[in-house]
């Protein structure tokens, strides 16, 4: 059975990514690839894999430290029932932030729905948008409540 190796560039390119990212994420230990005697970094398709995942997860706004926990932390375990317990302790805290994630999303979603509300009132004012020439705007009114609305108005 035969292994093909790709070189970074390759890999960069393949993951739509740059080499310098690959490069940082093997600097924080979150992948080791094969090196050659010359010091060329050679990468697997399983290298692959795992660097999908690790961009998968930091795209989707991961911190390093999370990741690194999910990727490095079975191989510190002497057995797969001490692994099994500790990663599913740390994806357990990943789902977590992730449902506090969709909430915040959520909150300004509906915050955007109503300031864009809001700011469609304005559709077809002749007034000039300051909160002196138009005290009685309904965007101006709502600045407290709706916080998007301060890159809006004045």
């Amino acid at each position: 059975m035969s292994t093909d190796y790709f070189k970074i560039g390759e890999v960069a390119e393949k993951l739509k990514t740059t080499v310098r990212a690959i490069r940082y994420y093997e600097e924080e230990g979150l992948l080791v690839p094969h090196r050659t005697d010359g010091g060329t970094r050679l990468y697997t398709e399983q290298h692959i894999d795992r660097l999908k995942a690790i961009l998968h997860l930091a795209d989707n706004g991961f911190s390093l430290e999370v990741i690194g926990l999910i990727g490095n932390t079975r191989q510190t375990c002497a057995t797969g029932d001490e692994g099994s317990k500790k990663i599913s302790g740390i994806i357990d805290s990943a789902i977590t932030d992730v449902k506090e994630k969709i909430f915040d999303l959520n909150s300004l979603k509906a915050e955007l729905n109503i300031a864009k509300k809001l700011v469609k009132k304005c559709n077809g004012c002749t007034n000039a948008p300051s909160s002196k020439d138009c005290p009685d705007c309904p965007v101006n009114k709502n600045l407290k409540k709706i916080k998007v609305l301060n890159l809006v108005w004045e």
